[in-house]
């Protein structure tokens, strides 16, 4: 008898918009310090092994505690920011990207003078955009799903797109027998922060809203809404950001299917 694990999640539904700084959102502006370094990642090197860049890091994600009770906030934080290198660094990354991937945890009020929008650093020309997203606005959505088994039937399969939560699909890969925190002297349990995915659905498939069934999927509408965010995780698949359930503060990990 197969066992499943009910875990709640929420779909994010991301679609292109125009958030802004104290928004929940995809790929916006942030809610972020003047004062405070836009933080780079220098783990770039040419053929011969010299320093590349540093780069800035691009802005994936910001979250609100009112938006988002759900997430596991540290104490007196209400705000989330996740900012990444717009550049696939050598997979797997089991134990964190240290400078490629990192999560701000913010009190928002804190931020008495926030970097305006237009100042906010642009990515770097030479990247292509499978890493950068683009801004879209969220419409959450609170479902159950169950744990990932290759024995469930499709109907218990966890849900995919952007999402909050819940449970994510390993079926490229097995998935890792250890889930622990990777911090010096923790080992708790990792959990699904985020996942990422390239598409927000499959075109006629069961998690395709109604309202766009019957947009064209060749056009510039259906490519927008299967692909909002504009992003290729992975191979065309989809990621997910794990972090630690005794302080999600610790070093994340990232995972692509």
């Amino acid at each position: 008898m197969t066992r499943t694990t009910r875990l709640p999640a929420v779909r994010l539904h991301p679609r292109r918009g125009r958030p802004g700084p104290r928004d929940s959102h995809i790929g916006g502006p942030l809610w972020w310090p003047a004062d405070e370094p836009w933080p780079r990642c220098a783990e770039h090197r040419d053929v011969n092994r010299r320093q590349l860049g540093p780069y800035h890091l691009v802005p994936v994600a910001q979250l609100t505690a009112a938006d988002f009770p759900e997430i596991r906030f540290p104490e007196g934080a209400d705000l989330v920011q996740l900012l990444w290198c717009p550049d696939w660094h050598d997979q797997p990354h089991p134990e964190g990207w240290g400078q490629a991937c990192r999560l701000f945890w913010r009190t928002a009020a804190d931020v008495l003078n926030p970097l305006p929008e237009g100042e906010q650093p642009e990515p770097d020309t030479h990247w292509d955009g499978d890493m950068i997203p683009l801004p879209c606005v969220l419409h959450p959505e609170r479902v159950t799903e169950h744990s990932w088994d290759e024995e469930l039937p499709d109907e218990l399969s966890p849900t995919p797109g952007y999402k909050v939560g819940g449970s994510m699909s390993w079926g490229v890969t097995d998935r890792p027998e250890s889930m622990d925190c990777g911090e010096d002297g923790c080992g708790a349990p990792l959990e699904l922060f985020l996942q990422l995915d390239s598409y927000e659905y499959e075109d006629g498939g069961r998690f395709q809203p109604l309202g766009e069934r019957g947009l064209d999927p060749t056009s510039e509408a259906g490519r927008a809404a299967r692909e909002p965010v504009g992003m290729t995780v992975g191979r065309g698949g989809h990621a997910g950001l794990f972090v630690c359930t005794a302080d999600p503060r610790h070093p994340v990990s990232f995972f692509t299917q």
